[in-house]
């Protein structure tokens, strides 16, 4: 695999993607094979200052961070401190987690699987450092309400134990809490995983603090860190710092070199090199299905791990996290390629209302499309510039809407294509070829008019990846899926 082409094919995308999601800046890492071989970051980790982006930039993980803490139980299980299936109550002291649906006490497996049936919250996030986490775990509890909008959009509680997925910050806090209580040299949440899972990996720009602050976050991790930038259009707002009281479940900080020898222990079975931080067969089964997701067939969780298409050749795992308000990590791994991504941004869309299709994940989703098909051998570098590109796809709609759509047969030398080209009007800023336009407006009208035959064209001429760019640089999101098939 040539990581030549990929590196070619992102300095190509990338900048245009930041430009489409007026995200700051982008950090990605790559890893093959137990190294980390490619590493760059793109546009500004700090606007005002116009400092740049680039692989030693730290950013918050997010959510990106459950796989460490699911990881740091997991070691506790290896060692014999806690069963998968042991009632977490008989672990948690004083502290009582009853499930007021009922049915059956509640597991580790459950929290690691999202099946407890805690609802979802926002991690009970305030603007100052929180209090200790099994007291906040406590009071949480005992208010029996989530945290948005007061609780009144979301129950804690929402279905029986272990019956449907529901993605939970508090169900990790637990977790978290688990390993602070359990681990055998008594130390913090923080310090068990600097000693066991960071160090380690060698991750020397990775900290697990309880708050974002410099009393608990390295001075140079701190200076390092992006700037984060809330964001609307025309907007770039810097936000006063949050701190997430459930911290277990995504208040780390690293760098994308740094999270990918993290994603790449993952992928060979739990070890890196010389190092182990998981048995082989607890690494493997928390990548792969241990329950539903959801509707899709090709989706699952593992042990917090997202894992799709198990047991076929697109095999992959992943996860990501946004951290209030200003940035967001997505991460990538194939386990049998031995193949990893993941790239951090400075950005959270305040239009991002938590969907799956979420705006502030955008540039890293865009991101992983070109690295998905270099993964599965393709070339991902672009097969047109800019404006070629984005005037191809404009002269596929514009002879769609000609011919195939309204169910005209014409021969590609009768329409008049010139005319259309040159009386078009084109908004200052936007690349416009219009040799690209016309030779789509024909390449349409030679296809046998059918739905099956205008999708071939596209497929043929606009890689997926590429293609989900272009189509939402002109404002068309749903014509990617239509040329997949989907």
């Amino acid at each position: 695999m040539n990581v030549t082409h990929l590196a070619e094919a992102l300095d190509v995308l990338v900048p245009e993607i930041l430009t489409l999601c007026k995200a700051p800046g982008m950090s990605i890492a790559l890893g093959m094979d137990g190294e980390v071989v490619w590493a760059k970051g793109y546009g500004y980790a700090d606007l005002a200052t116009g400092r740049p982006m680039t692989p030693t930039t730290v950013g918050p993980t997010g959510s990106d961070a459950k796989p460490y803490t699911a990881t740091a139980v997991l070691q506790l299980v290896d060692q014999g401190l806690i069963g998968l299936d042991d009632p977490v109550n008989d672990h948690l002291g004083g502290l009582r987690v009853t499930n007021p649906h009922g049915q059956r006490e509640i597991t580790l497996r459950d929290l690691l699987t999202h099946r407890s049936g805690l609802g979802s919250d926002l991690g009970f996030c305030d603007l100052v450092p929180p209090m200790a986490l099994g007291d906040l775990l406590a009071k949480i509890l005992a208010e029996g309400r989530t945290d948005a909008y007061q609780g009144s959009l979301l129950p804690l509680w929402v279905t029986p134990v272990g019956t449907h997925y529901q993605y939970s910050n508090v169900g990790i806090g637990l977790v978290g809490y688990l390993v602070e209580r359990l681990n055998p040299e008594g130390v913090s949440f923080s310090e068990w995983v600097r000693r066991h899972l960071f160090t380690p990996l060698g991750m020397t720009s990775t900290c697990f603090p309880p708050a974002q602050h410099a009393e608990h976050v390295p001075a140079d991790l701190l200076a390092r860190r992006s700037t984060g930038y809330a964001t609307l259009d025309g907007f770039q707002f810097r936000l006063p710092q949050i701190h997430a009281g459930v911290y277990p479940a995504g208040t780390a900080l690293t760098t994308p070199s740094d999270h990918a020898r993290f994603l790449l222990a993952m992928a060979g079975g739990g070890r890196l090199g010389d190092v182990r931080i998981l048995r082989p067969e607890t690494a493997i089964a928390m990548v792969s299905p241990q329950a539903g997701r959801g509707p899709d067939p090709d989706s699952a969780v593992g042990f917090v791990w997202n894992v799709f298409q198990h047991g076929s050749p697109g095999y992959h795992v992943g996860h990501g996290g946004e951290y209030m308000w200003g940035w967001n990590q997505v991460s990538r791994f194939w386990p049998e390629r031995r193949i990893a991504v993941t790239a951090s941004v400075n950005q959270w869309d305040l239009g991002d209302q938590g969907s799956s299709e979420r705006p502030s994940h955008l540039a890293g989703r865009l991101m992983l499309g070109a690295v998905s098909a270099w993964v599965e051998g393709a070339d991902p570098r672009p097969l047109r510039g800019t404006a070629a590109a984005r005037s191809y796809v404009a002269g596929l709609l514009v002879g769609d809407r000609l011919t195939t759509r309204i169910g005209v047969r014409v021969a590609p030398a009768d329409l008049d294509v010139r005319a259309v080209a040159e009386g078009v009007i084109v908004s200052e800023g936007t690349p416009w070829d219009p040799e690209a336009f016309g030779a789509a407006v024909r390449d349409v009208a030679a296809t046998d008019g059918t739905i099956s035959g205008l999708l071939k064209l596209t497929r043929r001429q606009m890689p997926r990846h590429h293609l989900d760019l272009v189509q939402r640089q002109l404002g068309v999101p749903f014509l990617g899926s239509a040329a997949a098939g989907k």
